[in-house]
């Protein structure tokens, strides 16, 4: 079982402030609760124990609140503005230290159940990397995947050629982030991609209709 996640949160909610809102995004409610809420009571309810956050140096405030709603955790909170959600993915694996981990974005909602689906996936070897992915696709510059039908093995990223894109929920391996990364990817999807091209496994997990709260939409 995984008991250990990290959420990238340092994004300044560019389209969010374009609707006119100033509250920062991850406190942004829905349905009456914080984005970075409900990602971390889906932690808790799956079993995370030890959870790593980005934020960005003017989110200050988000880092107050979840420090007084989520005092059970064991918390490792990174206030620094990060140049790239790459910057902001390996900062934060590097945080989690050994073992596997599941990472995902602050804007990705999906349902109990499919926390569990993701949570409960095995591996078939310690370098595979678990990709969330959907069908139902709201995001405005959605990541691709390419699969073999039956294994869901990830063959290639990024070029249209299916009906899934990924849903920004990442079950990753500590050997990702042992090498020094800095500055070598200007994107998350560019570093996801030399991954594959370096021969790490990658697998598709189908869930259901995981929505981007990138808009007041």
């Amino acid at each position: 079982m995984i008991t250990s996640a990290g959420i990238i949160a340092a994004g300044e909610g560019r389209r969010l402030k374009m609707d006119g809102l100033t509250l920062s995004k991850p406190l942004i409610p829905v349905a009456g609760t914080p984005l970075i809420g409900h990602t971390l009571r889906q932690f808790l309810e799956i079993g995370v124990q030890r959870v790593a956050i980005i934020f960005n140096e003017a989110q200050q405030e988000c880092a107050d609140w979840v420090r007084a709603h989520f005092p059970s955790l064991d918390l490792k909170i990174l206030v620094k503005t990060t140049r790239s959600s790459f910057e902001s993915f390996w900062r934060v694996g590097r945080a989690l230290g050994p073992g596997r981990h599941l990472i995902c974005t602050v804007d990705s909602i999906c349902s109990p159940a499919d926390w569990r689906t993701m949570s409960a996936s095995t591996v078939d070897s310690e370098r595979e990397v678990l990709l969330a992915i959907t069908s139902f696709v709201h995001d405005e510059k959605p990541l691709w995947v390419a699969m073999q039908p039956e294994s869901l093995k990830i063959v290639n990223l990024g070029v249209p050629s299916g009906k899934f894109a990924t849903a920004g929920i990442y079950g990753v391996p500590e050997a990702i982030f042992e090498r020094e990364w800095e500055g070598g990817n200007s994107s998350l999807r560019a570093f996801l991609g030399q991954l594959l091209r370096e021969g790490f496994p990658f697998r598709g997990v189908p869930l259901g209709g995981v929505i981007d709260v990138g808009t007041i939409e």
